[in-house]
């Protein structure tokens, strides 16, 4: 959701030389980024750091996502990814890097992007329909890193179109498909039935949304009109509805 629509995103512009990393080099999503246009598709597991190391040499700016669906991961062991985030920052510091767009230490130049709870959610990790467009993450980042690493050293920045809650989406798809639709409060029971997530930690992280708000109590992040600056075109909820939803 993120990485690949970055890689698009980035093609796009026709400035830079793409490396895309992936665990598997040789699967059908790897090929068809080579296929786009992708210069280097690279094998890379984020539980080893050598691969790290080998994956950002030679490089000058690298947009890293940890993988919360990695197997090493979830239902296993969610240490994992604070593991796997502090080898990036470290494996970066010992190659040299220059800009990361990820975690700050003894970096150069460190970006930090914060995304909020995409559309796309509603039909794979909450239970409605399953409908695909790219995470409107993508331009964004394309944009920071145009606009180099001066600009945006050490910054912070807010992924949202919008601050609305769950009853805002239910309005909206309601005008939208011309069908009635209500939020539901999940037992356990349903939430084992509708989600393949973990039933405590889906719990957990939407007590966290509760207590502490998408991007949690840092005030730099409170601005979500920085993501509309560097991307006018980002959709409203409503007009992401219109493209996806159909009517009743």
């Amino acid at each position: 959701s993120q990485g690949g629509s970055v890689v698009n995103a980035l093609l796009a512009t026709g400035h830079y030389k793409i490396r895309a990393l992936t665990r598997n080099p040789n699967s059908d999503k790897a090929k068809a980024l080579k296929a786009k246009g992708v210069d280097e598709v690279v094998k890379c597991d984020l539980s080893n750091k050598e691969d790290i190391k080998n994956a950002l040499s030679g490089a000058d700016i690298a947009w890293i996502v940890t993988n919360y669906w990695d197997p090493l991961i979830i239902g296993v062991n969610p240490g994992e990814e604070e593991r796997q985030g502090k080898l990036i920052a470290d494996a970066a510091k010992e190659v040299g890097f220059n800009w990361l767009i990820y975690r700050s230490l003894g970096i150069p130049n460190t970006t930090f992007v914060y995304l909020s709870y995409y559309y796309q959610n509603l039909g794979i990790s909450a239970p409605f329909v399953d409908k695909g467009n790219e995470v409107e993450v993508c331009p964004i980042v394309a944009k920071i890193i145009e606009e180099r690493p001066a600009k945006w050293n050490g910054k912070k920045v807010p992924v949202a179109a919008e601050s609305v809650g769950l009853k805002h989406l239910a309005d909206v798809i309601t005008k939208v498909t011309g069908k009635t639709h209500k939020i539901r409060t999940l037992n356990d029971d349903d939430i084992k039935e509708f989600s393949f997530i973990d039933t405590d930690e889906l719990k957990q992280m939407h007590k966290w949304f509760i207590d502490y708000g998408l991007f949690g109590k840092d005030n730099e992040l409170k601005d979500i009109s920085i993501a509309k600056k560097l991307h006018p075109k980002i959709k409203s909820f409503e007009q992401y509805a219109i493209e996806t939803y159909p009517k009743a």
